[in-house]
């Protein structure tokens, strides 16, 4: 083992990373070689190499070639790959993905009115890389209806959780990001993201509609149990909303269907007393949300106006919100537009702003937050007329908003993932609700 990483916590050295990574890898040919399709296949690699890169953090964090680190050469090998290989040209034009199109167009147009230009390259990248997995997941379901290759895309999740196991076996904590405990996140970086792409494990065992009943469950059990080891609060809150509906609609469906309106109605009743448990234990780690929802305008105010107690609130989200809007209300009015540049913070601020909202607002100005509101109108919306899964996928949009919340998922790939996935389903589902069904036969006379 290694403890010399960042300033995180310790990680993993190669004696532990390479022999099991090389058993991890046995698996995932076997997910890929079942997943289906030549599309199944590549989101299920896709994921495992993110995942498995990010116990490699010693490593990939590290500029390797033109400056960009390995996760960065990662993820463009994936979009390359993806849009040569994978993604079918006629794709592209789904107009659900118009709002990211106006992203990319918003984030290069600051970036050239700010005058710096990798920083709109680096931000198109990541959303090229949301673009490819939202198109790659919707192409896997057209070939795969029973969405099949999500069962095997379980797998890509392995890493993640057998790493966390590891880390509890070897007594290799981190410090949590708030300093009052210890979380276990298996020598990842940091525990945003490694909750994140434990949450995006959960959301595909949620829609493993073909995995064997057991297997789900027990996938479903682990990546709660993670997440609540991985200890991210913000991850806790959003996660919660989605995990109440898998239980709500897991057990309404395992019965049969006249018995199905007793169920649900005992269903909600066991969902609340659940909830109730939940809020009581966690209580004290959302006392400042709570202080913070009651008065959520006095929390927004000039970064030199918080007392001591308020720059403790919610781990400063609120001095960080603050310090970006009043940032950006001192720009110029064109920058009130087209905000600051994409990724200008870099180096103005300590800490990333830990909201997407606020983030974009600042990067990108109105036009940007219009445009990012506008993709998670248009992506609910196509949720809630979607066929089969309406439900759990309006719960999978508001566990993302509340994650945007607090903190970034557009900043991190695993973020990227997650919503790609969910997006990909969600256009899947509300094409299949469209799609004209055929009648019944009529008989030919002659």
């Amino acid at each position: 083992m290694n403890a010399q990483a960042l300033p995180y916590g310790p990680a993993f050295g190669l004696g532990i990373l390479l022999p099991v990574t090389a058993l991890l890898l046995v698996l995932l040919v076997v997910a890929a070689r079942r997943a289906g399709s030549v599309t199944g296949a590549f989101v299920v690699v896709a994921l495992w190499l993110r995942y498995t890169a990010g116990a490699y953090h010693l490593y990939m964090f590290k500029p390797l070639a033109g400056g960009l680190s390995g996760n960065a050469l990662l993820s463009i090998g994936v979009i390359g790959f993806g849009l040569l290989f994978v993604v079918r040209p006629a794709n592209l034009a789904l107009k659900w993905l118009l709002p990211v199109y106006a992203l990319i167009g918003l984030a290069l147009l600051s970036a050239g009115l700010n005058g710096d230009v990798a920083g709109g390259i680096n931000a198109g990248v990541k959303y090229a890389y949301l673009i490819v997995m939202t198109i790659a997941v919707f192409q896997a379901l057209r070939c795969d209806s029973e969405a099949r290759f999500l069962s095997w895309a379980m797998v890509s999740f392995l890493p993640l959780l057998v790493f966390q196991a590891l880390s509890l076996a070897l007594n290799l904590p981190k410090g949590s990001e708030d300093g009052d405990g210890l979380v276990w996140i298996g020598g990842y970086n940091h525990e945003a993201a490694f909750s994140v792409a434990l949450l995006t494990g959960f959301l595909v065992g949620c829609f493993a509609k073909s995995a064997p009943r057991a297997v789900r469950v027990a996938f479903l059990a682990a990546t709660f149990l993670g997440i609540l080891l991985a200890g991210y609060r913000t991850t806790i809150l959003a996660f919660a909303p989605l995990a109440l509906a898998v239980f709500l609609s897991g057990l309404t469906m395992s019965v049969r269907r006249d018995q199905r309106a007793p169920m649900a109605v005992t269903a909600m009743v066991a969902g609340v007393l659940l909830v109730s448990v939940a809020a009581l234990s966690y209580s004290e780690s959302f006392t400042d949300l709570a202080a913070f929802l009651s008065d959520p305008a006095g929390l927004i105010k000039p970064p030199r106006d918080f007392d001591l107690l308020e720059r403790q609130v919610m781990s400063a989200r609120p001095l960080i919100w603050s310090s970006y809007i009043y940032a950006w209300a001192d720009g110029t009015p064109l920058q009130h537009l087209f905000g600051l540049g994409p990724e200008s913070w870099e180096g103005v601020f300590k800490v990333y702003p830990h909201n997407t909202l606020v983030a974009t607002l600042y990067e990108l100005g109105w036009f940007g937050v219009a445009a990012m509101i506008s993709l998670w109108t248009v992506m609910i919306t196509a949720a809630a007329s979607a066929h089969g899964e309406r439900f759990k996928l309006l719960a999978a949009h508001f566990a993302f908003f509340l994650l945007n919340m607090a903190t970034m998922p557009f900043w991190q790939v695993e973020g990227l993932a997650f919503y790609g996935l969910l997006c990909g389903y969600t256009i899947y589902a509300t094409r299949a609700a469209t799609r004209p069904r055929p009648g019944p036969l009529r008989p030919i006379h002659s």
